[in-house]
C-alpha cells in the first residue's frame, strides 16, 4: 500500500516536472492551472492502470505450481468506470504441489487454496475435497489427522455444485 501511494505521488511530481521543463524550453511561462492539472491526470491515470493490470502482473509472478481457479471483480459507484468494466481485484488459486490424494480413499483429496486480494493479506486454507460426493470441508489446526495427514472425521461439510471451480480443478 505504501509503495502504491509513493509511486502515485512520484508520478504526479514527475509529470509536473516534465510539463514545467517543456514550458521552460519553449520560453514561456506555464499557466497556473496546467501543472496541477497534468499532475492530477497523471496520478489518476496511474491509479486506473494499476487497478486494471494488477491481476495480470500478479499472476505472472506466481510459481508454476500455483493455478488460478477463480477470479472476482467488484464494481464501485465511486469509481464509475468500474460499472462499465470492473477490474479483477481478488482471486482464488490452488497449489498443485500440495494436492494429495488419500491413499485409503482416492476420491478424497487434500489441497491448499490461496485467497488473494489486491492490497490485502493472502489467506491460505487447507480443504478436504470429496470428489465422489461433491463436498468439501476445512482442515483446521483442531482437526484430528491420521498417519497420512487426512482427517479422521470432518465436523462440517459444504456441498459443491457440479461446476464449482475448486471441484473442477481438484477432481479432474
Amino acid at each position: 500500500m505504501y509503495v502504491f501511494i509513493f509511486s502515485t505521488v512520484v508520478i504526479g511530481f514527475a509529470s509536473a516536472g516534465v510539463v514545467m521543463l517543456l514550458f521552460r524550453l519553449w520560453g514561456r511561462k506555464a499557466p497556473k492551472y496546467v501543472i496541477p492539472l497534468v499532475a492530477a491526470i497523471a496520478m489518476f491515470g496511474y491509479m486506473i492502470w494499476d487497478e486494471y493490470t494488477w491481476f495480470d502482473r500478479y499472476e505472472a509472478r506466481l510459481p508454476q505450481t500455483i493455478s488460478v481457479i477463480q477470479t472476482f471483480t467488484d464494481e464501485n459507484i465511486f469509481a464509475p468506470w468500474t460499472l462499465v468494466s470492473a477490474p479483477t481485484n481478488r482471486f482464488t488459486a490452488i497449489d498443485r504441489e500440495k494436492l494429495v490424494s488419500n491413499p485409503q480413499n482416492p476420491d478424497e483429496k487434500r489441497v491448499m487454496t490461496l485467497l488473494l486480494r489486491k492490497g490485502g493479506e493472502t489467506l491460505a486454507l487447507t480443504h478436504l475435497v470429496d470428489c465422489a460426493q461433491g463436498r468439501r470441508g476445512y482442515i483446521t489446526p483442531d482437526t484430528s489427522l491420521d498417519s497420512n495427514g487426512f482427517p479422521t472425521a470432518m465436523n462440517e461439510w459444504f456441498d459443491m455444485d457440479a461446476d464449482d471451480p475448486l471441484r473442477a480443478a481438484v477432481c479432474s
